[in-house]
């Protein structure tokens, strides 16, 4: 393969210059490897989730470290193909900051539950944020058809309701020494971010007007002199959403949306 300019190009390079989602799919593949190559060390119960070291000895860092070790080559699959397949059309919609950051709070929403229903046990993996993007996919794209096991087809929204119902029964009755909760966790948390991140935009708009009218500039964070969409229409976008999906957006709330996350990028 060559560049444009028939250089040869990097497949690794391109991959991680594409968008924020890939990135994740990357650290996680080079954390699975130091997990291999440190074996015979603690790195699981020092970036592990233990709730229990954490209030004890102050492991706060492990509310975020424990997302990105993986008990296996198939739970690291399955974590990176969910991330992967469902996080990039979220990435596409929101942009790459907003995605990342919603990405973080599930992941932090299933170490809360795991504070509540697994304390004494050790929890890792990306699941928490992987089924917190699944939800997300649902909102946005409710009636998208979703193959289970490639031959199934299951509307999205179906979908997530009834793996929300599995692994609340399973977290109830399990022993299987999966954590459900976390999952839960995650997609409950991605509830929360959803119904609440667009009111926080707003306040943060009307205080951007309000300083706009004082006689002194003051250039506050997210403030673009060159901004050629309305904030009031992107929110109101973004609202439809979150109550009938993406799909059924018109092809100019598309474009409005497309060309703020693109001013998103550019912060």
């Amino acid at each position: 393969m060559t560049d444009y300019y028939g250089r040869p190009s990097n497949p690794f390079k391109g991959f991680w210059s594409q968008g924020v989602v890939n990135k994740i799919v990357i650290a996680n593949i080079i954390v699975f490897i130091l997990e291999i190559l440190l074996s015979n060390t603690n790195i699981f119960i020092f970036l592990g989730l233990s709730p229990r070291l954490v209030i004890t000895r102050g492991f706060v860092w492990q509310i975020v470290t424990y997302m990105f070790l993986h008990g296996g080559f198939w739970h690291l699959a399955f974590n990176m193909f969910i991330i992967w397949m469902f996080g990039r059309q979220l990435e596409m919609v929101w942009g790459s900051e907003r995605f990342l950051k919603y990405y973080i709070v599930c992941g932090i929403g299933g170490a809360a539950f795991s504070f509540i229903f697994a304390y004494n046990s050790l929890v890792i993996g990306a699941s928490g944020a992987g089924y917190g993007i699944l939800l997300a996919y649902a909102i946005l794209f409710p009636y998208n058809q979703i193959y289970v096991w490639g031959i199934f087809p299951v509307r999205a929204r179906t979908l997530v309701i009834v793996l929300a119902a599995i692994e609340f029964l399973s977290g109830v009755s399990g022993r299987d020494g999966i954590a459900h909760f976390a999952h839960l966790g995650g997609m409950a948390a991605g509830l929360v971010y959803m119904r609440t991140d667009h009111r926080a935009s707003k306040f943060w708009d009307k205080l951007r007007e309000l300083f706009k009218g004082l006689p002194i500039r003051i250039k506050m964070d997210g403030d673009d002199e060159n901004e050629t969409y309305d904030e009031e229409k992107v929110n109101s976008i973004l609202d439809k959403i979150s109550e009938k999906g993406y799909e059924n957006l018109t092809e100019t709330e598309r474009r409005i949306l497309d060309n703020y996350s693109k001013s998103q990028e550019k912060q």
